[in-house]
């Protein structure tokens, strides 16, 4: 027995250098069996699994949440949901999100099965309705899938490197055409859920392989008789939290109320990354939603960036950057890391650093804290998260201190 598992594992073994040949012919040879391009190195080829753009939804944390890294946002090539309660920002966001792929010079498609879409709101926003913007009103979950094959084929035909994003508003208000045409007495349980898996699983290698973004909306439900955890969920079954790369939950904060005027003007939206395949998934955020204006969260975002300057250093390219201030007055102050000597210290109230962000002269240095401060890295999640107390400190190992003798070679 114990000859024939020496021979067994002598045979397994290969060198390197064979290996890598062998996987590489493969390769060839898959393709041309399919006579199509079916695999790739993931090391050297642009397969479909790669995240070629990054569409901003209009809020900079938001953007990080998601692709943890410097101009993120949504992955091309991807299936988002974003879902929560009514009049909660889902619309909102999608708008910011079509108005940022129109900045980079892509289409976006607005499916609209809610009739809900008001084109003077879209303006508002930023949105040009008349120029590479597509509005959509389907009545059936077939007939959806139907329409978003029918613009990706007609689109990247004409121009196969061009943004496209779909909006799906909303997948819960879309049924199934079986229910459609049926009587308001018949049953229809499970007709929606069971064609939206058929669709989603026809539609997932199609936004892959053309890079589209299909944002998909959706609205939240009551699960009955749930005494423990989370008693929401959304409709639709479980094809859509399956296929989608990514998942944002909007729950609701304080209405915004003019002090003056005692008019509500906005909204406070907590955001929560509830799945991500392209990035860390479990991040919390707040920004604010102004009526007809837009994503507001410059206040939100000081306080998070102030945060971190108060535990850690931000150094690049030989500068020290730091944002303080827990009275009237911040601090902006830059320094060089080797003569000390103060660079920028620029004095701001918390209102205006939205106009900092904005400043050509302080601009990149604020971005370079932003980035510091909001990319996240494994160890560096776990010992956020341990000093939160959300680890247990027998389960926590912090990561090994560079040796005396690794720091002088």
């Amino acid at each position: 027995m114990s000859e024939k598992k020496k021979g067994k594992e002598a045979t397994v073994e290969a060198p390197k250098e064979l290996a890598d040949d062998f996987v590489q012919n493969l390769i060839k040879d898959l393709n041309r069996e399919h006579q199509t391009r079916v695999a790739w190195n993931l090391g050297t080829d642009m397969s479909p699994t790669h995240v070629k753009r990054w569409v901003s939804t209009g809020c900079l944390q938001l953007d990080y949440a998601v692709a943890n890294k410097r101009e993120g946002g949504l992955p091309e090539g991807r299936i988002i949901e974003i879902f929560g309660p009514p009049s909660i920002g889902k619309s909102h966001i999608a708008a910011q999100i079509c108005r940022s792929c129109q900045k980079m010079g892509g289409i976006a498609v607005y499916i609209d099965t809610e009739n809900a879409v008001n084109p003077d709101n879209l303006r508002q926003l930023g949105v040009d309705v008349s120029k590479r913007f597509i509005y959509v009103e389907t009545a059936c979950v077939e007939d959806t899938f139907q329409v978003m094959e029918s613009i990706i084929a007609k689109v990247k035909a004409a121009s196969k490197d061009v943004p496209v994003v779909i909006i799906w508003d909303s997948v819960a208000a879309t049924p199934a055409k079986a229910e459609l045409e049926a009587e308001y007495t018949q049953e229809s349980i499970g007709l929606q859920a069971r064609q939206l898996s058929k669709g989603f699983r026809k539609i997932t290698q199609l936004i892959g392989s053309e890079n589209v973004t299909l944002v998909c909306l959706n609205q939240i439900r009551t699960k009955i008789g749930v005494m423990y955890g989370d008693p929401m969920t959304t409709p639709g079954g479980l094809s859509l939290p399956f296929h989608a790369s990514t998942r944002i939950s909007l729950t609701g904060g304080k209405r915004l109320e003019d002090p003056k005027t005692k008019e509500f003007y906005g909204i406070e939206v907590n955001a929560y990354i509830l799945k991500n395949k392209v990035a860390p998934p479990f991040r919390k955020l707040s920004f604010e939603i102004h009526f007809g204006k837009g994503i507001f969260e410059h206040e939100t975002l000081f306080d998070v960036v102030r945060a971190y300057c108060d535990d850690r250093k931000v150094v690049k390219d030989g500068l020290e950057m730091s944002i303080s201030g827990m009275q009237a007055w911040k601090t902006l102050l830059v320094t060089n890391q080797k003569t000390g000597e103060v660079l920028v210290d620029k004095k701001f109230y918390k209102n205006e650093f939205a106009a900092i962000m904005r400043d050509p002269l302080y601009r990149d240095h604020v971005l370079n804290i932003v980035e510091t401060a909001l990319t996240r890295t494994t160890e560096q999640q776990k010992a956020d998260q341990y000093a939160a107390g959300e680890i247990n400190e027998d389960h926590y190992v912090p990561p090994p201190a560079a040796d005396a003798e690794s720091t002088k070679k």
